[in-house]
């Protein structure tokens, strides 16, 4: 239930269409597991994978270097691209063949270099699947120098996608690439790309992944749920994550007596005090990652009403109404525009902070999480 057979059957087959792939999903839900498990499964099945993570990257001779680097390491190519690299340069710019391909990488042009590459992988008649993760951090640094840069590079991207059919592109991030280029207003760029949405585990998936990890001895003190129990903490996480489940299972302290597994039952009592536990300061390094994502994608001033935001929202476990965080963050400090707060929770919403309900003036915005409110809380109150 919770090994995502479904969803890697769905991705492999999309791909072995000669799709490429725009993979979607809040944070935490598991996209850098079951990208891994998709490159394995066409693996066994003879593609070539080449896994490329560009997070920190802003230029595109980094992001090219970098690509090189992974492709020529990569699980079937070593050693096969080497020299097709090396003629390539040499015919592209007339270099001594004593320069090695990577030093030379540094003075070609990125455009021909990337166009050369992929029409050499894709000539080989060998089928080829390249996964990018955090593009779309990549689209925004380069969006952020200047907005034709980050379109030139998608419009490239898409060209090649449409011209090199034995090459195919898994793109995947901590944040949808489709959300910034929107903001861009260059989303056309990915029209050709199949959109794939990963969700948290259903109630069905997140028991069968409890009792996965207490059955193997994933967790320190094997555990058994009664169904009060489980229903308690479903209701009390909301969110199913991987991530946060197994966080939680590793906290926990069963008290009661062995269940039908033969591992003691965790009461609700049990749940609560592992609740406690992982919001305890020694764990703060569970959440470190949302601070990251709203330290490093935003400015000072978006990144103060992003958190004027989430404060507002975690004081109930119900959330907010619309209107009332219109009426908080229209006022100073903030002073934001209808537009510019209907943004912002655009971005919160996909990045897996806030789900929304609702319709108009009675949209209502709450945290998907119930352990991430709880950790929002205790750390505005420190």
């Amino acid at each position: 239930m919770f090994s995502r057979a479904e969803e890697r059957r769905e991705l492999s087959r999309l791909i072995e269409q000669g799709r490429s792939v725009l993979l979607l999903g809040p944070r935490r839900v598991g996209k850098t597991w079951l990208r891994a498990q998709v490159a394995a499964d066409l693996r066994g099945k003879g593609w070539t994978t080449v896994l490329c993570d560009v997070e920190g990257m802003s230029e595109e001779v980094q992001f090219l270097r970098h690509l090189c680097q992974t492709i020529e390491k990569g699980d079937g190519v070593r050693g096969k691209l080497e020299g097709r690299i090396r003629q390539w340069l040499n015919q592209l710019f007339s270099k001594d063949k004593d320069v090695g391909w990577q030093q030379a990488l540094l003075q070609i042009d990125w455009v021909s270099f990337l166009q050369t590459l992929v029409e050499g992988m894709d000539q080989r008649g060998h089928k080829t699947l390249i996964l990018v993760d955090e593009l779309s951090l990549f689209i925004a640094a380069r969006a952020s120098g200047t907005q034709d840069g980050a379109k030139g590079f998608l419009y490239q991207m898409r060209a090649l996608d449409a011209q090199h059919k034995n090459v195919r592109w898994l793109f995947s991030g901590s944040i949808g690439l489709d959300i910034i280029a929107r903001s861009q207003g260059i989303d056309g760029a990915l029209v050709e790309l199949h959109r794939f949405m990963l969700q948290p585990f259903d109630r069905l998936a997140a028991r069968a992944f409890l009792d996965h990890l207490s059955n193997n001895g994933e967790v320190p003190r094997p555990f058994s749920l009664d169904a009060a129990a489980f229903k308690h903490l479903i209701a009390e996480l909301g969110w199913l994550s991987p991530y946060d489940l197994e966080n939680l299972a590793r906290e926990v302290r069963p008290g009661g007596r062995p269940g039908g597994t033969g591992h003691p039952l965790a009461s609700i009592r049990d749940i609560d005090t592992a609740f406690m536990a992982l919001l305890s300061p020694e764990r703060r390094y569970c959440f470190a990652t949302w601070e990251e994502y709203l330290k490093k994608n935003f400015n000072s001033e978006d990144k103060a009403a992003l958190h004027a935001i989430l404060d507002a929202c975690a004081r109930k476990a119900e959330g907010e109404r619309f209107d009332t965080l219109l009426a908080v963050l229209s006022r100073p400090p903030h002073g934001l525009t209808l537009r510019r707060v209907r943004d912002l929770l655009t971005t919160l919403e996909p990045a897996g902070f806030l789900s929304e309900s609702g319709e108009g003036d009675e949209r209502n915005y709450r945290f998907r999480s119930g352990l991430l409110r709880r950790y929002w809380l205790h750390r505005d109150g420190e």
